[in-house]
C-alpha cells in the first residue's frame, strides 16, 4: 500500500514537472502590457528558446484595431508584413535568424490602436516555427497555449486644449443658430408688415 501510494505520488510530480518543461520549453510575451488609443507605441514579442531545438521563425498576428506603422530591422532576420484579406487577418512574420537554446530574441514595430476602441484585453496569437519545420502556436485556433494580451488603457482622451476648442466650437454653432433664428423671425415680421 505504501509502495502503491510513492508511486502515485511520484507520478503526479513527475507529470507537474512535465507540464512546467513543456511551458517553458518555448515561452512568448509581448510588451508593453498595456496601451492607449491613438498613442504610438513600440510594441515588442519577446521569444524564450528552452529547447535543443532553435527556433527559425516568428509570426505575429496583430488584432486588426492596431495599425502597423512601421517593422523595426533585426540583423540577421528578414521580415513580411502581411495586410489584412478577406481571408487572412494581418501579421508580420520573421525569418532568417535563429534562437538557440537558453536565448531569447525581441520582435518590434511601431502600432497604433484605433480611437474608437474602448478598455478591454487583445489577444496577440504568435506561431514559432522550428529548424525541424515544427511549429509551437501561443493563441489562436486549436492552440492550448494561451496568447500573449495587451490591455487597452482607456478610450480616446481629450486634452484640456481640446475640450476648450470643442467648447469655442459648441458656442459658435449655438451663436450662429441664435443669428438665423432672429434674422428668420425678422423676415417673417417684415412680411407682416406688408401685408
Amino acid at each position: 500500500m505504501l509502495n502503491r501510494c510513492g508511486t502515485r505520488a511520484t507520478a503526479v510530480v513527475l507529470a507537474a514537472v512535465v507540464a512546467a518543461a513543456s511551458q517553458l520549453a518555448a515561452q512568448v510575451d509581448v510588451y508593453p502590457r498595456s496601451i492607449e488609443p491613438l498613442e504610438w507605441e513600440r510594441i515588442t514579442v519577446r521569444v524564450v528558446n528552452n529547447t535543443s531545438m532553435p527556433t527559425v521563425g516568428v509570426r505575429v498576428l496583430v488584432p486588426e484595431v492596431v495599425g502597423i506603422l512601421g517593422v523595426e530591422d533585426k540583423v540577421g532576420w528578414d521580415y513580411h508584413v502581411l495586410r489584412a484579406s478577406d481571408t487572412a487577418p494581418q501579421s508580420i512574420e520573421w525569418r532568417g535568424g535563429a534562437i538557440r537554446n537558453g536565448d531569447f530574441a525581441e520582435f518590434t514595430f511601431l502600432g497604433r490602436v484605433s480611437g474608437d476602441v474602448h478598455r478591454k484585453s487583445l489577444v496577440v496569437p504568435v506561431t514559432i516555427t522550428r529548424a525541424d519545420g515544427s511549429t509551437v502556436s501561443f493563441g489562436g485556433a486549436g492552440s492550448d497555449r494561451a496568447a500573449p494580451t495587451i490591455q487597452i488603457a482607456g478610450s480616446t482622451r481629450v486634452t484640456v486644449w481640446g475640450s476648450l476648442a470643442l467648447a469655442g466650437v459648441a458656442v459658435g454653432i449655438a451663436i450662429l443658430a441664435l443669428a438665423l433664428a432672429v434674422s428668420n423671425r425678422g423676415a417673417r415680421d417684415n412680411r407682416g408688415d406688408r401685408a
